[in-house]
């Protein structure tokens, strides 16, 4: 699921530029999973370009649609 996001906002070196993280850190969280102190980040990120975030991305009980 977080590798799909991660593709949807133009990769990891996009996304490591934008929050300024090492691209490696960035494509081992399409593994591990985005580190939960970088999703409100990449929640901006992902509103600002139209990208639907996963259920329970910024709070694992609540659904992140707006």
């Amino acid at each position: 699921m977080h590798n799909e996001l991660i593709k949807a906002l133009g990769g990891s070196g996009k996304v490591s530029k934008a929050i300024g993280l090492n691209q490696s850190t960035v494509s081992m969280w399409r593994e591990r999973g985005i580190a939960w102190r970088y999703r409100p980040l990449i929640a901006d990120m992902a509103r600002k370009a139209k990208v639907k975030l996963p259920d329970g991305f910024l709070d694992p009980g609540l659904s992140d649609a707006a």
